[in-house]
């Protein structure tokens, strides 16, 4: 303690040292190894500034990861994916993957989601029960969680050896500064000492990073030390006069560089760059006293700006998150609402109930991250309850199933009940008895997809037979359904013998004529009706098919006319075609943005009247508002480009 008592105080009288009334120490056998030494500053008789390290900042630093593009990873398939994850694994430096990894990684989750999806639809499809679904990974998905296994482990593996390592930096340089200590009290000729010193020197630019904790008390010391070696050996004023003039042109170029950053666009790429400039500052030696605070205000002054810029962005950061918490807990009030009410009291309320949770849910994901200390809070009370209703509409289908088997043979038992009855020919009592037949089977509940088709099919044939056979025996007019059929014969060969006007209008108003015709003529004998409906329906295909076939000749586009646009590239053949496709792929992102900001607005608005029942509501309608309204001007200007593009193809067409 003592020891660091008086380090610091021997620290203090450096600092206040006039540089000018050092004596002159430099003899002519050393001169050449003295400039190159003498980088350090002699005396700090700047005006004390914290470390610059921690002086310009403010608030936590951010990632910043450049020439990395958000679709690099969209045309991949899944094992591409996994290729290229073995390739960016060949990476020795982890952290410069980072970003990558991440979009390669949502990337296959979205493909592996698609797959899910579609082996889903093709199961139920196939007649099979959704809750007994199940999903198999393939040999590419496993390949990939054991590629990203590996990655896991490479990452913990080297921030563990970068965390050994500046602990190792850490005891190198503390040997160090042992070496300077001996230095200060050593009894040994210029030539000698400087040698010394600028191996010291050299081997401490050449040690990495050290712990955060120990910046600052070692650099202090390291300072203390250099001070005090100066100080010791007295520099000459020619040599101080060059090092000051070193020094003056270094902070004059770090001024001009932070100056720069206030026209850098991006305020995370400036901050960063900004805490580089603070820490070469802070490493080269002072200046004459008069141009001391001169410079150190000029280069202040634009670290304040930046630090500013960043800190509004920091604010507006915590400002959304804020805004994102509230509209979050407003999810959470319209879920815990919804849930309140009796959701299993039929699969109609069920699965009404389950769109509007999946609703509310696809909301949930357009908004950003709440503030770090209640978003796991806020994410568990949305998710828990969520898991609740699943857990509940699972145990209800579940329950439903049970009754499947007595419902079908309820079913069962009206279709055979129904085929006995399709043969009888006490029309008043057998039309009574299927009516009741038919209502009875309204009341029966819900059987799997498949059977249920089934099983209507077979009731609803017995019934229509019945009918049938009813009709037939109180039809008495034979006589004109013979005449009606060798009439649908006539207009059968009037439509096959028409011969088309190739007009579209007047071909499609004839054949809408020729099945006004069919539909004015009365009806025909049973054994006959089908019959002749499909050959009808076969000759009006025909000649609709013939019809399309003109109408798609007609409107069919040149090559010319869809590839000649926009720029004057287009005009060289060689070019053409690339700046097309370019183009094209242009509108194809305008208009997928606009589709995405238009179905968020549709989310929020439908939600938008629920919040009215939240804390603070008119403040957080407002600002949904408000976002809304930015997302509709995002819109517009999207559609301004859109015509745009569409006004330059014009344009181009006209030239040529």
């Amino acid at each position: 303690m003592e020891e660091t008592n008086k380090m610091n105080e021997e620290t203090e009288k450096v600092e206040h040292q006039d540089v000018n009334q050092q004596e002159n120490v430099t003899p002519e056998s050393v001169q050449e190894v003295i400039e190159e030494a003498t980088t350090a500053e002699p005396t700090s008789t700047e005006p004390k500034v914290e470390n610059p390290q921690e002086a310009s900042v403010e608030t936590p630093t951010e990632t910043v990861e450049e020439n990395i593009s958000d679709d690099m990873f969209d045309h991949c398939s899944k094992e591409e994916l996994v290729s290229e994850f073995e390739k960016l694994l060949q990476e020795p430096d982890i952290t410069k993957i980072k970003r990558q990894v991440s979009l390669l990684r949502s990337r296959f989750l979205m493909l592996l989601k698609e797959e899910k999806d579609q082996a889903k639809k093709a199961f139920i499809d196939n007649g099979g029960n959704v809750e007994e679904y199940t999903f198999e990974p393939d040999e590419t998905d496993k390949k990939f969680d054991d590629v990203f296994g590996r990655y896991k482990a490479a990452k913990a593996k080297q921030e563990e050896d970068k965390e050994k390592e500046k602990l190792e930096n850490l005891a190198k340089k503390q040997a160090l500064l042992d070496e300077l200590k001996v230095l200060v009290d050593a009894d040994e000729s210029l030539k000698q000492i400087y040698d010394h010193f600028n191996e010291v020197q050299a081997k401490w630019k050449e040690i990495g990073a050290v712990p955060q904790a120990s910046v600052n008390d070692l650099w202090q010391t390291y300072h203390f030390y250099v001070e005090k070696f100066f100080n010791k050996v007295k520099i000459n004023r020619e040599l101080r006069n060059l090092d000051l003039k070193k020094n003056l042109e270094r902070k004059i170029e770090l001024c001009e560089k932070a100056e720069a950053l206030l026209l850098e666009d991006s305020v995370s790429k400036a901050f960063k760059l900004l805490q580089q400039y603070h820490q070469e500052w802070k490493e080269t030696g002072a200046v004459e006293e008069e141009k001391k605070d001169e410079l150190w205000n000029r280069f202040k002054a634009a670290s304040d700006q930046i630090n500013q810029k960043h800190k509004e962005q920091y604010t507006q950061m915590l400002k959304e998150q804020e805004e994102n918490y509230q509209a979050k807990l407003a999810l959470c009030d319209q879920l815990d609402e919804l849930l309140s009410k009796d959701y299993k009291s039929s699969v109609k309320v069920l699965t009404e109930t389950t769109d509007k949770v999946n609703e509310l849910f696809k909301a949930w994901k357009t908004l950003g991250p709440a503030p770090k200390s209640v978003h796991e809070e806020v994410w568990d009370r949305f998710h828990k309850k969520m898991n609740v209703f699943f857990e509940d509409r699972k145990e209800f289908f579940k329950k439903a199933k049970e009754n499947y088997a007595n419902n079908i043979n309820m079913k069962i038992n009206i279709c055979m009940r129904a085929e006995a009855i399709a043969i009888r020919t006490d029309w008043r009592q057998a039309t009574k008895e299927i009516q009741e037949l038919q209502q009875e089977w309204k009341t029966i509940g819900n059987i799997p997809r498949k059977q249920s088709e089934e099983l209507w099919l077979r009731f609803r044939k017995a019934c229509d037979e019945f009918f049938a056979a009813k009709e037939a025996h109180y039809t008495e007019n034979v006589a004109n359904m013979t005449e009606n059929l060798a009439k649908k014969e006539a207009l059968i060969q009037e439509v096959k013998d028409y011969a088309l006007a190739n007009q579209q209008d007047a071909d499609l108003e004839a054949m809408q004529e020729f099945q006004r015709r069919w539909t004015e003529i009365g009806a025909t004998t049973s054994e006959t009706r089908n019959q002749l409906w499909n050959d009808f329906q076969t000759a009006i295909k025909q000649k609709f098919a013939e019809i399309k076939g003109n109408v798609a000749e007609e409107k069919k586009e040149t090559f010319e006319s869809r590839v000649e646009k926009c720029i004057e590239d287009m005009q060289d053949a060689n070019k053409e075609k690339q700046a097309a496709k370019k183009l094209k792929g242009m509108q194809e992102q305008l208009q997928q943005r606009i589709n995405e900001l238009s179905e968020e607005i549709r989310l929020w608005d439908n939600n938008l009247i629920s919040f009215a029942k939240s804390k603070s509501a008119e403040t957080l309608k407002k600002q949904l508002e408000e976002k809304n309204a930015q997302k509709q001007q995002e819109i517009d200007k999207l559609k301004e480009k859109l015509s745009l593009i569409e006004k330059k193809k014009k344009e181009l067409l006209n030239k040529k």
